[in-house]
């Protein structure tokens, strides 16, 4: 320690050619090219054999036998079969694994509406919007009324310079464009600052027909207040960082085995949560250090009828 001596940066040595070798630069395209070349000429020596022993067959007069086509050779018949049979068997399998999955699924939407813009950038909660996520089984779609609460006053999207918003094909999106459509469909008049309205005085607004993307089979039970507000659960566990989407797509597979897993890993939060106040025993548990936390599964999230009723 006391003789060492900071190391000092070494000058490149140039080349002839006037480049320098960096530690950088690789030569695996020489090697794929040295390597095809040797593969060729195994070809060609192996071709010459045969014919040199052809040839020498016929000049001391032992006949030769007659080569097999690869492709009548009941050796490489049983190969092709047998890769064939486990390859078939693991497309069924997983297809039957996969289906009613659709992880990656990103639909397009009537209107393009950036989460990245709402939730990250304008720091909007997920609760102003999906009202229903801790209070009912559904998280509720947004109706156009609660878009309006802002874009009465919000008419422009002015974030194109900054955070202009691209779709997943690289396609620009005009933001006040956008606005423009929702006002369509909230029957909104700009101009006027009041909604469009017909002899008798209703609305003249149409619904926004949103693609669903996140579908669950029939025969599932899932509840977001139980997750949300019971379990503490973020929305980004199961819907991924949705605030950095301009187009949401399905993060999770949503498979039973992912839900399972989930349970098992995830522990209650007991703390300030009122629902859990009737499991006294495992309070008493962790106060007395029997225990440091309780999963799920330990609740009966793995029993069958939690989820399939």
């Amino acid at each position: 320690m006391d003789e060492y001596k900071a190391p000092v940066a070494t000058t490149p040595t140039p080349t002839p050619g006037g480049n320098t070798s960096g530690a950088g630069e690789t030569n695996g395209w020489l090697y794929t090219v040295i390597t095809l070349s040797l593969l060729v000429l195994v070809i060609i020596l192996w071709r010459a054999n045969q014919g040199l022993k052809r040839v020498a067959n016929e000049k001391e007069g032992i006949p030769t036998e007659k080569e097999i086509p690869l492709y009548r050779s009941k050796l490489v018949i049983a190969v092709v079969a047998i890769v064939i049979f486990i390859m078939a068997g693991y497309w069924l399998v997983n297809g039957a694994v996969n289906e009613g999955r659709q992880q990656n699924y990103q639909p397009l939407q009537p209107i393009f509406y950036s989460h990245k813009v709402h939730a990250g950038i304008n720091q909007i909660n997920c609760l102003y919007c999906h009202a229903g996520a801790e209070k009912s089984r559904q998280a509720m779609i947004p109706s156009t009324n609660i878009c309006m609460n802002c874009h009465k006053q919000i008419n422009t999207y002015s974030g194109e310079g900054e955070h202009p918003l691209v779709t997943a094909e690289g396609k620009n999106i005009n933001g006040t464009e956008q606005i423009q459509a929702l006002y369509r469909y909230a029957g909104w008049d700009p101009v006027k600052k009041d909604y469009n309205r017909d002899a008798a005085g209703n609305i003249l607004a149409t619904p926004i027909q949103w693609v669903k993307i996140h579908n669950l089979p029939d025969h599932v039970y899932f509840n977001h207040s139980q997750h949300v507000k019971v379990g503490q659960v973020q929305c980004q566990r199961c819907h991924g960082d949705i605030q950095e989407m301009d187009e949401v797509y399905q993060f999770a597979p949503l498979s039973m085995g992912w839900c399972i897993n989930c349970h098992r890993q995830t522990e209650v939060q007991f703390t300030n949560n009122k629902y859990y106040d009737i499991f006294e025993t495992y309070h008493k548990e962790i106060k007395e250090g029997k225990r440091t936390g309780v999963t799920e599964a330990e609740m009966g999230g793995t029993e069958c009828q939690k989820c399939h009723y």
